[in-house]
């Protein structure tokens, strides 16, 4: 494992660069499954950023509430943590947060937006789950499998015993899950499909993980925090399908209006782009009797005699 590499004496962590390559691919899905939704280029960009920043806080608010031990003790621990320490059902929450707010002041559907940036926050998660593997964090249980690991001094994982990899156990769990919420997504259901399926797998997936991690976490009674979450999303995904399912949640993209970006422009015989309609269009074609007569030519005038020309 490499926790962290050197370039030009400027030590780069690997979890850095990793999760900074899950939010370039997430950015990079969004942009190409953008066809199968009616936002604009500017609900886009907005919707990330809201997203990006409320999910951010989230995760370190949450990070925070976890850990209120050590802020009560000592609160300048605040500011010690301010770069490392994140929750990431903190960053789903804040991030659905933010994108509520955004679709609120926008006027169109949350679940539009949810079911549109999940599979992007999926992928994401994926790197970031292999981050955590050069990491050393979120590290499982000793046990001698084909598939253990064993880490390097130096590290956060415990250095010189196998442990079962569960960083790259949800890295490629989440991205299968990714490959079916874009074949969801693609295939126009109603609004809130994609978010309840994702809510349900992956709920059910982080609570069964958690099992099989032995790195510190806070706990909620026997539960792990991420567990004690994990049972209302799980929940909350199954009431969100019951809802497509009944016809209360119905709206699909076809729903949405077409934004102005988007509407098709008709090119006219000068070749301008202010000109919005073709000139064919503009008049149909003249039949073969409305046609004009084509001009027939003059006779030749006759010579004049000679009194005339006096």
């Amino acid at each position: 494992m490499l926790p962290s590499f050197t370039v030009f004496g400027f030590t780069i962590p690997m979890y850095g660069v990793l999760s900074a390559t899950g939010m370039l691919a997430a950015f990079v899905l969004l942009a190409l499954t953008r066809k199968y939704t009616r936002f604009s280029e500017d609900h886009v960009l907005s919707v990330i950023i809201w997203a990006v920043i409320s999910g951010f806080l989230g995760a370190k608010i949450l990070y925070w509430l976890v850990e209120w031990k050590q802020v009560v003790a000592d609160p300048a621990f605040l500011l010690r943590t301010l770069r490392e320490g994140f929750v990431f059902y903190g960053s789903l929450i804040g991030g659905l947060i933010g994108v509520g707010i955004f679709a609120a002041r926008k006027k169109l559907p949350f679940f539009a937006f949810t079911d549109y940036t999940i599979p992007g926050l999926v992928l994401g998660q994926a790197f970031g789950r292999v981050g955590c593997h050069f990491a050393g964090c979120c590290y499982g249980m000793e046990c001698e499998t084909p598939i253990s690991v064993v880490f390097p001094a130096g590290g956060m994982a415990p250095a010189g015993i196998p442990l079962l990899p569960t960083q790259l156990m949800e890295a490629v769990f989440l991205a299968l899950l990714t490959i079916l919420l874009v074949v969801l997504l693609k295939k126009k259901k109603p609004f809130g499909t994609v978010s309840g399926w994702y809510m349900v797998l992956y709920g059910a997936w982080r609570f069964g993980i958690e099992f099989f991690r032995s790195d510190e976490r806070g706990f909620v009674g026997a539960l792990s925090t991420s567990q004690f979450i994990s049972i209302f999303v799980f929940a909350g995904g199954v009431a969100l399908l019951v809802l497509v399912a009944c016809g209360v949640l119905k709206k699909t993209v076809l729903d949405l209006p077409i934004p102005v970006e988007e509407e098709p422009k008709k090119k006219s015989k000068k070749g301008g782009d202010d000109e919005v309609f073709d000139a064919e269009e503009e008049a149909p074609k003249a039949t073969e009797s409305e046609a004009p007569a084509e001009a027939k030519p003059e006779a030749p005038a006759e010579p004049k005699n000679e009194e005339e020309t006096k």
